[in-house]
């Protein structure tokens, strides 16, 4: 039996990709740390990705001036930090210190990486659209990296478990990978 839905809970169905950490930098070169679940690749030619995140975040006053953040993929290890980052607001606090996370220099962006993620993905602000309180921002993939542990041409979900928001406080992690035979 179907259960319906409201429309403005079909996200739920959709929510749970992975949970990232944002990076940014912002007008004085201060590291920040933002967690997000809305995320989602637009395109992979050009590789473009999109963010939305709502007009309270810090991070999205520093991605509107610097045009450019970091994807960060964290795993289920770090989920204290996830929580952290998404729970307070980095304008008058260092987030980096506050998890023990450690930011690194990102290859092409000013914006950090963050060491203990398993995998890093420089992004450049190609379009900004506003819809209500949300900024959805489509970027432009720059570089990308990630644990050669983890990935062999696809992630190894048996070997790193990606956090999944589910809506409210709930989570999931992945699990095992497989190809279907017919």
């Amino acid at each position: 039996m179907l259960k319906r839905l409201k429309p403005e809970d079909a996200h739920l169905l959709l929510n749970h990709g992975p949970v990232v950490l944002i990076s940014t930098a912002d007008k004085k070169n201060n590291p920040n740390i933002m967690t997000l679940a809305w995320t989602g690749i637009v395109n992979s030619e050009p590789p473009l990705i999109a963010i939305g995140m709502g007009e309270q975040a810090y991070s999205l006053q520093s991605i509107k001036k610097s045009k450019e953040f970091v994807v960060n993929l964290p795993d289920r290890k770090l989920i204290k930090s996830v929580l952290h980052c998404g729970k307070i607001s980095g304008k008058n606090r260092d987030k980096f210190s506050e998890t023990n996370l450690t930011p690194i220099k990102s290859k092409i962006v000013k914006s950090p990486k963050i060491k203990e993620c398993f995998a890093h993905i420089e992004c450049r602000v190609a379009n900004q659209y506003k819809y209500g309180d949300v900024t959805l921002f489509i970027s432009k993939i720059l570089y990308a990296d990630v644990d050669g542990k983890f990935f062999d041409g696809y992630l190894k979900t048996d070997k790193i478990k990606t956090l999944h928001h589910l809506g409210g406080g709930w989570f999931a992690e992945t699990g095992r990978r497989f190809y279907p035979t017919t």
